[in-house]
């Protein structure tokens, strides 16, 4: 995927959780996997929500928003996860609102955005998880992609106008996102792939998603355990495959005829398949790997965007 240009691309995909009242921050402290009362206004925070075996059951993007924390998430996660994380608010004053419908998101990608939004008046943000705003727009930095560069990822009220030197950009399929988020090696849990993988298993700690110094949430026991006690033996990657279409949650297997791992999101591209994979890391050493059995398309490996590093070294 290679883009010369920024393209604008809505992402009808993602719905919003507005988690309002008193209790609001201390109340995802104690449930997510980042740290929720260290986010200022001007950043966007990954997090994760898991199980209490340390599995995730939502990847999140969060921000404050006046007395309210929004989490942006698959709209096909937003019912299952209110009605869970429901259950744990108890006496705590928080309430917890699928607010989906009053915001719209879109992606803004490609060469040149950075400098599309500065001629339209809009504050930049320096690097990725930065945020600026201008009147009600929110503006996203997120990690570059190869072949795509500077992305951003823009939020405002449902029904309002972008601004009219960003409005006139060519506008993308929602496809070219996930593309892009792809490259970048930046993963989001659907329901296909609940509870299949610990934060690290999809390099959540090295994109900043977790806090290890952060008080417990469900899991947090087993994710630690999994950070400290030696090197981590599962990892994400990413591969291209003859594939016309490959599913989140689809297996992985080496050529030994085991399944050894699990497909985390793809998209189409290049006559084929990008996608992210986990795996051990020893099964990349030797064989080949392949999708949904032993003689299934091979994947084509490719480098990680971004160093795999221990954020508690």
């Amino acid at each position: 995927m290679r883009l010369l240009e920024p393209v604008l691309a809505p992402l009808p995909e993602f719905g919003v959780i507005e988690v309002s009242g008193d209790n609001a921050v201390s109340f995802l402290q104690s449930q997510l996997t980042n740290d929720v009362a260290e986010l200022a206004p001007d950043r966007m925070e990954l997090a994760g929500y898991c199980t209490v075996k340390g599995r995730l059951l939502a990847t999140l993007h969060l921000w404050r928003s006046a007395d309210a924390v929004l989490l942006r998430l698959p709209r096909e996660l937003i019912a299952p996860l209110i009605k869970r994380l429901s259950m744990y608010v108890l006496r705590s004053k928080a309430k917890l609102t699928d607010v989906s419908d009053a915001w719209s998101t879109w992606a803004l990608i490609g060469a040149g955005s950075a400098e599309r939004l500065r001629s339209a008046g809009i504050a930049v943000p320096a690097s990725p998880w930065n945020s600026s705003l201008a009147g009600a727009l929110r503006i996203d930095r997120v990690p570059p992609a190869p072949g795509v560069g500077e992305r951003f990822l823009l939020t405002l009220p449902a029904g309002s106008v972008l601004p009219e030197g960003i409005a006139t950009l060519r506008r993308a399929a929602s496809t070219e996102w996930w593309s892009s988020e792809v490259a970048a090696a930046v993963p989001t849990v659907f329901a296909a792939t609940q509870e299949k993988f610990v934060p690290q298993m999809i390099n959540f700690e090295v994109l900043g998603g977790v806090n290890f110094r952060k008080g417990c949430y469900p899991g947090q026991e087993i994710v630690a355990r999994s950070q400290y006690l030696g090197k981590l033996r599962r990892r994400m990657y990413v591969a291209h495959a003859t594939a016309a279409e490959v599913q989140p949650g689809a297996d992985v297997y080496h050529s030994d005829g085991q399944a050894v791992g699990t497909v985390v999101m793809a998209a189409a591209a290049d006559g084929g398949t990008d996608l992210l994979f986990e795996v051990p890391v020893d099964r990349l050493e030797s064989g080949s790997l392949h999708l949904e059995s032993a003689s299934g398309p091979k994947l084509e490996v490719r480098p990680l965007p971004y160093e795999l590093f221990d954020p508690t070294a």
